[in-house]
């Protein structure tokens, strides 16, 4: 099959850092090689490049804004004029021409299938001469829905507009779908949950525990949580004076903010930043943990409950819609309602840790059932399978 994955990031040392996206991509593309497939990896990014990752074709041509300066300052213009006609002209024009590039590529290289995602609505105006697969990872509408940001109406738009253009969209997890029912008004029809490295994410039993530790691995953020895990460790440090809390992850400024500004002056020296750890490093860390906190206060799937619990971690998480699609509570992790819920959480584990093996077994096992790679990988190729099969 001759598969194109339409993307502006993707998982490789000779482009920007990846994010989410770009990690997902780099895994499909690697697997769907391995198994005899065509690969191509096209899309968009400040500067153009081509190159071949193994055998993946990788190019990417120079985004709209870069080529076309002079429109990317009819747009911004338009903007701070708050003139929302003549802005979204402009971002219309974008996805026409993403549209144009992505045909022209597609037909010359034979393609029998397109995968995009659907952040910012950049696949809005393809015309489904070849089937286009949209993958949902996020969106600005939950940003804004979920996460308290504003703004990005019109891409919130074209992010509706490209959902509604392919009938070929998937979820990330049975939330996301439900989400995007209410939000945008689009009926999704397939689920396929995201899925990890559960080699990468494997115990390390030689590792010893750092005794009533805390752990914390992702964006440092208030809408992750940072800011409320401060205070809840303030109150956990009062009734343990040994706990401590480790916090892995960029943003080193608010990191900073939080440690002077919110955590207690007695807990300040219990208190550990690594900064950035690479994904193959972050097992060996997280191994030393006692438990890990996901305080997030809305996720679209869940990467950090996941690959905790894959590496046998006491795992307790704000009781987010996504969480009981992964975690069952009590049985392979916590779901915390309230600050106190995860006080009582960490005490408990904090008092009896030996009492949770199971908890933590369990946790792992669900993972590599329901959340691994490979599951990943080929539910969405059978999906390929189901829609080729379709339009024959």
């Amino acid at each position: 099959m001759n598969i194109l994955f339409f993307t502006n990031e993707y998982a490789h040392p000779n482009l920007p850092a990846a994010g989410g996206v770009g990690s997902f991509f780099k895994i499909m593309a690697t697997q769907l090689v391995k198994e005899g497939h065509s690969i191509k990896i096209y899309g968009f990014s400040k500067k153009k490049h081509h190159f071949f990752d193994g055998q993946i074709e990788v190019e990417f041509f120079k985004q709209y804004n870069k080529k076309f300066p002079l429109a990317e300052l009819g747009r911004s213009l338009s903007s701070k004029l708050n003139n929302q006609k003549l802005e979204y002209y402009w971002l219309k024009k974008e996805r026409k021409y993403l549209a144009k590039k992505l045909k022209q590529f597609a037909l010359k290289h034979h393609i029998d299938i397109i995968q995009s995602f659907t952040f910012n609505g950049f696949t809005a105006y393809w015309d489904n001469s070849i089937p286009l697969v949209t993958r949902y990872h996020g969106s600005r509408g939950f940003w804004n829905h979920f996460l308290g940001h504003t703004g990005n109406e019109l891409k919130i738009q074209l992010e509706k507009k490209a959902l509604q253009q392919t009938s070929y969209t998937v979820a990330n997890s049975h939330f996301s779908k439900s989400f995007i029912k209410k939000y945008y008004d689009v009926e999704v029809k397939k689920v396929i949950h995201n899925g990890i490295n559960t080699e990468v994410f494997k115990p390390i039993k030689q590792q010893e525990k750092i005794p009533q530790s805390i752990f914390y691995f992702g964006t440092l953020s208030d809408a992750k949580g940072v800011d409320r895990l401060a205070k809840i460790f303030n109150k956990v440090h009062e009734k343990f004076s040994e706990a401590s809390l480790h916090i892995i992850g960029k943003n080193e400024n608010y990191f900073n903010n939080l440690k002077t500004e919110v955590i207690n002056k007695n807990g300040k020296s219990s208190v550990n930043y690594y900064g950035h750890i690479s994904l193959l490093d972050l097992p060996k860390h997280i191994a030393k943990a006692a438990l890990v906190i996901v305080p997030s206060k809305g996720e679209t799937f869940g990467f950090t409950i996941v690959e905790a619990m894959a590496l046998e971690k006491v795992t307790i998480v704000s009781n987010i819609p996504v969480a009981k699609e992964i975690i069952t509570h009590q049985e392979d992790g916590f779901i915390a309602n309230t600050d106190e819920d995860f006080i009582n959480h960490i005490s408990e584990v904090f008092q009896n840790p030996e009492a949770f093996s199971q908890m933590e077994n369990k946790a792992r096992e669900k993972v590599i059932k329901n959340f691994s790679q490979e599951l990943m990988v080929n539910n969405s190729f059978k999906y390929y399978e189901e829609i080729l099969a379709e339009k024959k």
